[in-house]
């Protein structure tokens, strides 16, 4: 059976031996036809060795856009020997659950919750790499980040807590991280529904990680995909140290510049709307992320010159726009769902 690029970029990279080491999946799509939108993650974590057996988890969020503020969350855990790798295709089961190049199924029940999904997309021909090339052959960073389905149409069946959803064509993305140590702390967006034009994609990931004791700058990477196919990488090296990022709980203001082309974002997020949860690193220390999938996001591009910037694209996106902020404490003012 033929394996494609796209696909290899989704293949499990845990061999079953190795510490520290954690890897993700996750799945996340809005569907503005029922006012919901999910995120769904499978989850792999070999702490150091002192710390106990690897373990594999399903995690679940559903928001009601209609009523923001009460995400529905639910994780269950197994060892990972109870996990269903499969080495010559891109397959990682736990329990019910699954994942694989072209959806997604499982169950998650805890808390008095029960999230339930049968997903379908059409996978994307080529993955999408938020980093510069070199950065997933080099130990920098110690976590990596691609997206083997950037921008899909999800469709299927999902159950939250015993009322029924049905999704066609949800924008959506599929992602892939693993590495052996969580950053200190980060800021990401994505977003593939935009009103004037639906085949556009934004995506940011501003991060900042430790070398030795010594805390380093923050690195900022912007992508813009056109709906012409045209993608804009703000991702370079010199770019990464130099992209503009100020963030918080209620939003994101984000500038890059790439020759003649300068790119502009704002995200406007409402706090109590986002679902709280808790990363475990693999040297046993926590991340505490809090995500929203119903954000509100502009986006502007600009060509630069002599003679002053001309606007060549202005894109919106209300409550449908990803947005997360992870920092190494939880935020007392925000709710812990998981």
């Amino acid at each position: 059976m033929a394996v494609y690029r796209q696909e290899l970029d989704n293949m499990v990279r845990w061999d079953g031996r190795r510490r520290p080491f954690y890897e993700v999946y996750y799945l996340k799509f809005a569907a503005p036809e029922i006012q919901r939108a999910f995120w769904l993650r499978y989850t792999l974590l070999a702490p150091r060795r002192d710390l106990g057996p690897p373990s594999a988890s399903v995690w679940a969020v559903a928001f009601d856009l209609l009523k923001p503020g009460t995400p529905v969350a639910a994780k269950e855990t197994w060892t990972a020997e109870q996990a269903v790798i499969d080495r010559d295709i891109f397959f990682f089961q736990v329990g019910e659950s699954a994942v694989y190049n072209n959806g997604a199924r499982g169950r998650a029940a805890s808390g008095g919750h029960e999230l339930r999904w049968d997903l379908q997309f059409l996978p994307n021909e080529a993955s999408e790499r938020i980093y510069p090339a070199s950065f997933y052959h080099l130990p920098f960073p110690k976590t990596k980040f691609l997206s083997p389905n950037w921008s899909v149409r999800v469709g299927g069946e999902l159950n939250v807590d015993g009322r029924a959803f049905r999704v066609e064509r949800a924008p959506g993305c599929q992602a892939h991280l693993w590495g052996t140590s969580h950053a200190e702390r980060w800021a990401w967006s994505h977003c593939n529904q935009f009103h004037e034009d639906s085949g556009a994609v934004f995506e940011a990931l501003t991060g900042q990680v430790r070398a030795g004791r010594r805390l380093l700058r923050p690195l900022t990477a912007i992508t813009l995909r056109l709906g012409d196919g045209r993608t804009l990488r703000f991702n370079r090296i010199s770019q990464l140290l130099c992209n503009e990022s100020r963030y918080d709980f209620s939003g994101w203001d984000l500038r890059g510049q790439r020759g003649h082309y300068r790119i502009e974002a704002r995200i406007l997020n409402r706090p109590a709307e986002m679902a709280g949860v808790t990363y475990t690193d693999p040297d046993g220390s926590k991340r505490y992320c809090y995500h929203n999938e119903g954000a509100d996001l502009s986006v502007k591009l600009f060509e630069t010159g002599r003679k002053g910037d001309k606007l060549l694209h202005a894109l919106n996106a209300q409550r449908c726009a990803a947005f997360e902020v992870v920092e190494r404490a939880p935020a007392p003012e925000l709710a812990l769902h998981l």
